[in-house]
């Protein structure tokens, strides 16, 4: 009986995982003016700590921005100009009053996140005021399209995130009719990984293989088997 059992909580994980593969996608969701949700999908997003942002002088240009709840740094390219709402900044939406980062001028900026992200957001607003189309694209190529945001205290939200384990690298994001934007009030999600369930040693790695690594066919059975026969059980990513 325990054999079958066996046999049949490889076939399920296999039939989860070939699923999972196929239908894998990070998708957008628009947050508009409103202020930040608490999850996107199924990821509990968490902000960014302010503290450290408040903590850079005003008006310096920074390439990475402090704050990540799951370690790790944000990426910004080019490098922005730090800025608060009142202090350098007109307006925002929400009744948002942190830090925000002015591109200078330019037309675009990418944001590269922290290691493991599986679910992110952001809030742009162009300089001048009026309303203008935003576009963000992921590593992966999931794409916003055109959403308008009105600069004048119209601040909108950007939400991207992973159905099947993906994690997002970085976002590429574009403003048409004008020049120059911030971009700023951060949150994320790591999601779960193999590590932070607490798995460690021979069962983090094996973990790590049926789970992460994007294996399929022969290479993806093999370390199911060697899972199962060992741990008599199924890794968290199996597991409703």
């Amino acid at each position: 009986m325990l054999q079958r059992k066996i046999g049949l909580a490889i076939a399920s994980l296999a039939l989860a995982v070939a699923s999972a593969s196929a239908n894998a996608a990070v998708l957008f969701q628009n947050l508009g003016t409103s202020a930040p949700p608490a999850s996107v999908g199924t990821h509990t997003l968490t902000p960014f700590d302010q503290a450290p942002q408040a903590a850079i002088a005003n008006l310096t240009n920074v390439s990475t921005i402090p704050g990540s709840p799951i370690g790790g740094t944000l990426g910004i390219s080019p490098a922005s100009n730090k800025r608060v709402i009142g202090n350098g900044w007109a307006t925002w939406s929400h009744g948002y009053t942190g830090v925000v980062y002015y591109n200078n001028g330019g037309t675009s900026a990418t944001l590269t996140l922290p290691a493991g992200t599986k679910a992110f957001y952001f809030y742009v607003a162009s300089d001048s005021f009026g309303l203008y189309n935003f576009t963000a694209v992921t590593d992966s190529g999931t794409t916003s399209g055109a959403v308008p945001v009105e600069g004048q205290a119209g601040a909108g939200g950007f939400a991207f995130y992973s159905t099947a384990g993906e994690t997002i690298s970085s976002i590429t994001v574009t403003v048409a009719g004008t020049s120059g934007f911030a971009i700023g009030e951060f949150g994320i999600s790591g999601g779960a990984t193999c590590a932070s369930e607490g798995y460690t040693g021979t069962k983090l790695t094996w973990c790590q293989n049926i789970c992460e690594k994007g294996y399929t066919g022969t290479t993806l059975n093999t370390w199911i088997h060697r899972w199962v026969d060992r741990y008599r059980d199924l890794p968290y990513c199996a597991v409703e």
